[in-house]
């Protein structure tokens, strides 16, 4: 059971390590993952003060 759990961990953290190429800009998933979540954070920030009653 626990090496399943193991497995799928080095699956997914492999799977994030891939990088790819967008016009001469390499990502990997990780930025791409982490660009999201702050991106996500600050929008909800700017909703707050901006749209706040």
């Amino acid at each position: 059971m626990i090496s399943d759990l193991s497995a799928l961990l080095s699956w997914i953290v492999d799977l994030f390590s891939v990088e790819f190429t967008i016009y001469g800009f390499t990502f990997s998933m990780w930025q791409v993952f982490l660009f999201d979540i702050v991106a996500a954070i600050v929008a909800w920030f700017i909703g707050k003060v901006l749209l706040d009653d």
